[in-house]
């Protein structure tokens, strides 16, 4: 009976801290808030308009799982959240701010407008190879930027997380977990009911080991999310190849370029920058 009360109260709770928490009010002089647009990794993404400029921001507010270890493990938050400053490529969600509402971290981001992949499946129905091979290839090409020239690894890439708007216009989002995942960090946030991992779109070895920072972990997701794409469905069980065979003006090449993302990691294709190579021959 505790815990359905705790679950019941916690999100009361937490939005109480947010309205009336230290920082809010500061925040609020500023900004005045739209909506909620998004839900999950481990937090709420806002749609805020700044007041002066007229002009909307995607405000993520992180959970409390992400302060409960108090101003060390903020500080911590904060150091490693300066790497997604430096993620600046036309592929990826920029950041431009970061801060505290109440005890809470939140990351102000450019406001995207559009959908993710995940909903496009479910509106559209499954892309053409021709049409998923565009929105890969610039995925593809952010994720080389983020891996090669900033050294950030995702760790949580995912349909939901690739935000798409005419005309093939493609922004990867959600970089903030993959920076801050230890020991403590992530036992507190798998007691919160929430998963570090995503399940059909993380390697093998990753759901293995949660706390695996490998950079073929993200060419394993890349693959899972091109296989979705084209086949409407995740890739599972021993069907994969048969399931894309099926698929029509899917070539080899094409088709092995995908199977390589989803081969065993010591198998699998090894960067970016090798992938892109493949993707550019199709």
């Amino acid at each position: 009976m505790r815990i359905i009360i705790a679950k019941a109260l916690n999100p009361v709770l937490e939005m109480v801290e947010y309205e009336i928490g230290e920082g809010s009010l500061e925040f609020k002089k500023n900004y005045e808030e739209k909506k909620i647009i998004g839900k999950g990794g481990f937090g709420l993404v806002y749609l805020f308009e700044h007041k002066l400029l007229k002009l909307p921001f995607a405000v993520k507010i992180f959970a409390p799982a992400f302060y409960e270890g108090g101003e060390k493990e903020l500080e911590r938050f904060f150091q490693e959240a300066r790497m997604l400053f430096k993620l600046n490529h036309p592929s990826i969600i920029k950041v431009y701010d970061a801060g505290l509402i109440g005890s809470r971290p939140f990351i102000r981001m450019e406001y995207f407008e559009g959908l993710n992949l995940n909903e496009i499946l479910i509106k559209y129905g499954r892309l053409t190879p021709a049409k998923a091979l565009i929105a890969m290839k610039s995925i593809i090409e952010g994720m080389k930027y983020a891996h090669e020239e900033i050294g950030i690894i995702h760790r949580d890439l995912k349909p939901s997380n690739i935000m798409a708007s005419p005309p093939k216009q493609f922004r990867i989002i959600d970089f903030g977990l993959g920076i801050f995942v230890e020991n403590e960090l992530h036992s507190r946030l798998t007691k919160t009911g929430e998963s570090t991992v995503s399940g059909y779109y993380n390697a093998p070895e990753l759901v293995e080991n949660p706390k695996l920072i490998d950079k073929r972990s993200d060419i394993y997701s890349l693959g899972a999310i091109w296989f979705t794409l084209i086949t409407g469905q995740p890739p599972a069980g021993t069907s994969i190849l048969e399931s894309i065979r099926e698929i029509e003006g899917v070539s080899d090449l094409y088709i092995d370029c995908i199977i390589k993302c989803l081969a065993n990691i010591n198998m699998r294709t090894k960067n970016c920058e090798l992938l892109l190579e493949e993707v550019n021959k199709l």
